[in-house]
């Protein structure tokens, strides 16, 4: 069962939309990324997770759930979504080959399957390409910055396009498409970014052949998105945290660090959160 939530900004917009003829439009494209995140959700709940909160954007649709997974179950889950696009394209076009006459009143309907499918398939944050990348690579901090910069040149491209498109038949959906990867590169997705990057670190130790365990002495003054820079697959890492005279204030276990940036911004110092730090 889906719950289903209609963000404010996507009535605006749908009244604009249809206010300037596009009802069909928004019909198609609404139906489209509805489809796409339940492909997503499918997926998810056959690999035993819960992603049953489905919210329309301005931009989209948003799905919310369990956020934790493992590396292959992201990546499947991630191209559920696209994937399900393509196909439900390929279906059309093998219907258009058999009956012609239905071309008029589902080209447009196949074609928003095929772009939702090829944007989400590049990798930028926050797009689904981004889940694919993050997953395969193997220095996850580094990976996401590239991603990050991606996501904000994209978002500045389309913005660009979108100014000129004003002269010559102003494109909404290239303005909507660059406020969205500007605001989810930056800022928007900030716990997410945190969530991907503590299931890569955290939940795919590589133990076959044994990980090396590491004492790192840090400053209460450090940031604790410093910390998760620290950590690696191949090692289990004890966080000794010391004030300005060397004086031992507590203890983190790498694996306690983990809700502390779920919880907190990773701009936070130790120091701001050491009494949510449990004993060790």
């Amino acid at each position: 069962m889906y719950n289903f939530k209609i963000h404010p900004l996507f009535i605006l917009l749908a009244i604009f939309l249809t206010i300037r003829g596009q009802a069909i439009f928004l019909i198609n494209s609404t139906l489209v990324v509805l489809l796409h995140e339940m492909a997503h959700a499918r997926i998810a709940y056959g690999r035993g997770y819960i992603l049953n909160r489905i919210v329309l954007m301005p931009y989209g649709a948003v799905l919310y759930g369990e956020e934790k997974m493992r590396n292959n179950d992201a990546v499947a889950i991630a191209l559920a979504g696209p994937l399900f696009n393509i196909f439900i394209a390929v279906v059309f076009f093998a219907a258009w080959w058999l009956v012609p006459g239905i071309y008029v009143y589902t080209d447009t309907f196949v074609y928003a399957n095929l772009s939702v499918a090829l944007f989400n398939l590049i990798p930028i944050f926050p797009l689904d390409g981004s889940r694919v990348v993050l997953a395969a690579a193997k220095n996850k901090t580094k990976a996401l910055k590239l991603l990050r910069v991606f996501g904000v040149c994209a978002a500045v491209l389309l913005f660009v396009f979108f100014i000129f498109s004003v002269f010559y038949g102003i494109n909404i959906t290239a303005g909507v498409m660059a406020v969205f990867l500007y605001y989810g590169a930056v800022s928007g997705t900030k716990k997410e970014m945190y969530v991907h990057l503590s299931e890569c670190l955290f939940g795919s130790k590589n133990i076959t052949n044994g990980a090396e365990k590491k004492t790192v002495y840090v400053s209460e003054n450090i940031k604790l998105v410093k910390l998760l820079k620290m950590i690696n697959p191949d090692s289990v890492t004890t966080f000794i945290i010391v004030d300005d005279s060397f004086n031992v204030k507590k203890t983190l276990e790498e694996n306690r660090l983990e809700p502390l940036l779920l919880k907190y911004d990773g701009g936070k110092t130790v120091k701001d959160v050491i009494n949510d730090i449990l004993p060790s």
